[in-house]
C-alpha cells in the first residue's frame, strides 16, 4: 500500500469528509479524507485489493489510521465520494440541465470510477451522458426532437474526456456536432488535439457528401416516383440556390429529419418516394457515423466499451 510520512501540516481536512470513525486517511493533492475503507472496498475491486497490501508502520499512522497517498486531483475525489456516500446525488442533476453543467457533474465521478473499477458509478456517468451523446437512431430522434442546445465550448470538452475514460460510445455524436462548429473557431480551439481537429474536418466533408447522395438528395437531384403521372420533374428548380448549399456544406446535417415536403411542390406518390429514401439515407449515415471518424463501427465500439 502507497503510504505518506509526511507532516500532518502539510495537509489539510477536508470539511465533509473526515469522518472520526474512517478507518483509513487518503492525502490527495494538500488534502485529506479520512473514509471507511469497507465502503471504498464495496465500491472498487482495486481498493479492496489495496487494503490486502500489508500495512506500513505506526510511523506512517495519522490519527491512528494508515494513510495512502494518490495521484488524482481532489476535486475528483470529491465529487465520487458525494456518489458515494449519498444514494441520492446523482438526483440533483437534472435532466434538462446545460452541457456544461452535465459534464462538470460527471467529470470527476467518470475518471475515478473508471481508474478504480467502481462499475456502479461509471455505468451511471456513462448513462447520464448517454443520453445526451446517443449511440442509437432512436436516441439521436430523441435530442433532436427536443431542440437540446449544443454549446461548442461544452461540446469539445466531451472528446478528450470520452477518449480518456474509455467511453467510445458517446463519440460519433460528440464529432458529428463538433462538425457544426467554425471552421476557424474549431482551429483556434485549445482542448482538442490536432488529430481530433483532423477527423472533424474530414468527418464534415464525408457528411456533405451523404446529405447530398443518401438523406437530402431529393433537395439536390430529385428523381420521382415510377408512379408519378404528373411529370413533377418539371416542378421544380434544376438545383439548389448556390447559397442554400453553401449553407448546409459548411454545416452539414444529414441526420436532420426532413419535413417539409409540401415545398417539394411534388404529387403524393413522388413525396411518398422520397420519404422512404429519406428515412434509408438516416438509418445507412447512422450505421456508417463512426467510420467517418475513424472509429470503426458500432459493433467494434460496444466491443471496445467494457461498460
Amino acid at each position: 500500500m502507497p503510504s505518506v510520512a509526511k507532516d500532518r501540516r502539510d495537509y489539510h481536512k477536508h470539511p465533509d469528509f473526515y469522518f472520526p470513525d474512517g478507518s483509513v486517511i487518503l492525502i490527495i493533492e494538500r488534502t485529506s479524507f479520512r473514509i471507511h475503507q469497507t465502503v471504498l472496498s464495496r465500491h472498487s475491486d482495486v481498493f479492496a485489493g489495496m487494503w490486502e497490501v500489508p500495512q506500513p508502520s505506526r510511523a506512517d499512522h495519522i490519527d491512528g489510521c494508515p494513510t495512502v497517498e494518490l495521484t488524482d486531483r481532489a476535486c475528483d475525489f470529491t465529487d465520487t465520494l458525494k456518489a458515494i456516500y449519498d444514494s441520492f446525488h446523482f438526483d440533483s442533476i437534472s435532466g434538462s440541465c446545460d452541457l456544461a453543467t452535465l459534464i462538470t457533474f460527471v467529470s470527476g465521478i467518470l475518471r475515478i470510477s473508471t481508474k478504480y473499477n467502481m462499475v456502479k458509478l461509471r455505468r451511471k456517468c456513462i448513462s447520464l451522458l448517454s443520453e445526451k451523446f446517443p449511440s442509437t437512431l432512436a436516441g439521436c430522434d430523441a435530442v433532436l426532437a427536443q431542440q437540446y442546445q449544443y454549446v461548442p465550448s461544452a461540446i469539445v470538452r466531451i472528446i478528450p474526456l470520452a477518449r480518456d475514460n474509455n467511453v467510445p460510445s458517446i463519440l460519433p455524436w460528440a464529432y458529428y456536432l463538433c462538425t457544426h462548429i467554425a471552421m476557424d473557431d474549431l482551429l483556434a480551439n485549445t482542448v482538442l488535439s490536432w488529430q481530433d481537429k483532423a477527423l472533424c474536418l474530414v468527418g464534415k466533408e464525408r457528411l456533405w457528401e451523404v446529405q447530398k447522395s443518401a438523406t437530402h438528395s431529393m433537395l439536390f437531384d430529385f428523381a420521382r416516383s415510377p408512379q408519378c403521372v404528373v411529370a413533377c420533374v418539371s416542378k421544380l428548380p434544376l438545383r439548389m440556390n448556390w447559397r442554400e448549399a453553401e449553407s448546409l456544406r459548411m454545416s452539414p446535417h444529414p441526420l436532420e429529419p426532413y419535413s417539409d415536403w409540401q415545398a417539394l411542390h411534388v404529387c403524393q406518390k413522388c413525396v411518398a418516394a422520397a420519404e422512404v429514401q429519406h428515412k434509408a439515407g438516416r438509418e445507412k449515415v447512422w450505421e456508417l457515423l463512426p467510420g467517418f471518424f475513424q472509429l470503426g463501427s458500432w459493433a467494434d465500439i460496444h466491443k471496445d466499451q467494457d461498460c
